[in-house]
């Protein structure tokens, strides 16, 4: 069973457009379903992460709102990320999930036990993915992965929220 995973952001939690205030600050959007799909892996045991070449001030306010603690930002090297991520917690690149949707995102996907990639995916990233989401990145497609990894742990979703997460 996967007991981490571990997300790209541009692209998975959001459509991969980047919005630019006036200031020059980066603003994100994120599916509010994604949010609560990735708080009930707690249930059945699975950590989460994010691991991505952008920091942004909007990023970094989702993950604390979801309660994201391990994250990997700024990674130019993913494999490496994970791998640390890995060290931190005592598991290894066979206890994990990936999701990605581009050519970055490729080495790490090879490396773990589950590649999942959004409908929005490239073609050479789909080409290797184990699952493929309905939904794309910042649609809902982490939501449809979660809903996933609950599937291959034999239960749902809708089993494991008890009326009281947020997202």
């Amino acid at each position: 069973m996967v007991k981490l995973f571990a997300l790209d952001v541009d692209g998975v939690l959001t459509d991969g457009t980047l919005h630019y205030s006036a200031d020059g600050e980066v603003l994100k959007i994120f599916h509010v379903e994604d949010g609560l799909g990735l708080k009930l892996l707690a249930k059945l045991g699975i950590e989460v992460a994010v691991i991505s070449g952008r920091q942004s001030a909007a990023l970094e306010r989702r993950l604390d709102d979801l309660g994201v603690r391990r994250r990997r930002l700024k990674a130019s090297d993913k494999v490496a990320a994970l791998n640390d991520i890995c060290a931190d917690t005592g598991l290894t690149l066979s206890d994990c999930a990936f999701m990605g949707d581009d050519l970055v995102d490729l080495a790490v996907m090879k490396a773990v036990k589950l590649a999942i990639a959004p409908a929005n995916a490239v073609p050479e990233v789909k080409a290797i993915a184990h699952h493929i989401t309905r939904r794309s990145g910042g649609q809902g497609a982490a939501r449809d992965a979660c809903e996933h990894l609950a599937g291959l742990a034999g239960t749902s979703l809708a089993a494991l929220f008890d009326g009281k997460a947020t997202n």
